[in-house]
């Protein structure tokens, strides 16, 4: 009776995880509004974090607040108006040359009807001038979003800031009063990592758009920086980032080649470097030192793009390395951090604190 009961109980527990894990990523799909700004914002804070404490024992806080938010600020303006040039570049060429997409739709609808499939029944004849528009009309729809989503962000970061100092006050005191707690420590490894991987990200994306332009301008493709820039920027998105404008690229390809083989080698190539600079070159860079395994990396990226979006695949292997730093402090879940590490890097770590 003593072990039916236990393993009722523990059934109990296991429905309950599951039912709360569940709600809480509806809350989080649902509220996404709220929780995306937030989650980059404490990125963001996490970040910036060093720098603050670093300038304000030579100007003081409110001068290093200052300076710290103006940082931040030229950092994410040069970078959206990278991107946003890099698009602006390309939908310049795709507005200006549609009859080139209109004479390659017309041709692959010619083969394929010559092969016996009459698609004629289900397609138009001719291109639709708003299937190549339509995107470019959506991108550029989303940026008055993207500027409220940015203001949020700036609002939060400032108030990240600005509460820090006294957070971690108060967070000092509740760890002297219950031990057991430990996010003092979660937050130093979190903000280590942190700045870790996105100075790796950093260097490895700068070598994407240089290496990927030279490709580019070998192959003769048209508007080469733009689309080393986008690239380059969307390599921050692991695996979806390259994919998307692998596949974009093959497109633009197709309209100025009109080759198959020319489409092959333009995709082909850009793989291949995002593959190369992926899979060799950055964990040479990084190491161990983010402690995550490639299948929970893949993982972070899909599941907080379904969850949220592109916004949420840019950020989902910050997210994964926050809860991973949890479960590593916490004694009932610190065998998730070793089975997730990669190649045993949370063993490493832990020996290396213990000697």
């Amino acid at each position: 009776m003593a072990l039916g009961a236990g393993l009722d109980s523990k059934g109990v527990q296991i429905a309950i995880l599951i039912i709360g894990a569940v709600a809480a990523v509806a809350a989080l799909y649902f509220g996404r509004a709220v929780f995306e700004p937030l989650a980059f914002s404490l990125f963001i804070v996490a970040l910036a974090a060093p720098m603050m404490v670093g300038l304000q024992r030579r100007v003081g806080k409110g001068l290093a607040l200052i300076a710290t938010v103006v940082v931040v600020v030229a950092i994410v303006v040069v970078f959206f108006a990278i991107v946003f040039w890099g698009v602006g570049q390309v939908a310049a060429w795709v507005i200006g040359n549609v009859a080139r997409f209109e004479a390659v739709y017309r041709n692959v609808l010619a083969d394929i009807d010559n092969l016996g499939f009459p698609l004629d029944v289900l397609l138009p004849s001719s291109l639709e001038p708003r299937w190549l528009l339509g995107p470019i009309a959506s991108f550029l729809g989303q940026a008055q979003l993207v500027s409220g989503f940015v203001l949020l962000i700036f609002v939060f970061v400032v108030l990240g800031l600005t509460e820090m100092e006294g957070m971690g006050r108060r967070l000092a005191r509740i760890e002297q009063e219950n031990p057991r707690i430990r996010i003092l420590e979660v937050v130093r490894d979190v903000s280590g990592k942190f700045g870790l991987y996105m100075k790796v990200r950093l260097v490895i994306s700068l070598i994407d758009a240089i290496v990927c332009y030279l490709f580019f301008r070998l192959i003769g493709l048209e508007e080469p920086l733009a689309w080393a820039i986008l690239v380059g920027t969307m390599n921050f998105i692991p695996f979806i980032g390259p994919l998307i404008v692998a596949v974009f690229i093959g497109l633009f390809a197709t309209a100025q080649f009109g080759s198959l083989w020319m489409v092959f080698v333009a995709v082909g190539g850009t793989t291949a470097i995002n593959f190369v600079l992926g899979s060799y070159i950055e964990p040479l860079m990084a190491g161990n030192a983010l402690s995550m395994s490639a299948m929970l990396v893949l993982f972070s990226v899909f599941f907080w793009a379904i969850v949220w979006g592109i916004p949420g695949a840019f950020i989902g292997v910050q997210i994964m390395i926050v809860i991973l730093a949890v479960c590593r402090v916490t004694q009932s879940a610190s065998w998730i951090a070793d089975l997730f590490s990669a190649d045993g890097a949370e063993a490493k770590t832990k020996d290396a604190n213990q000697t």
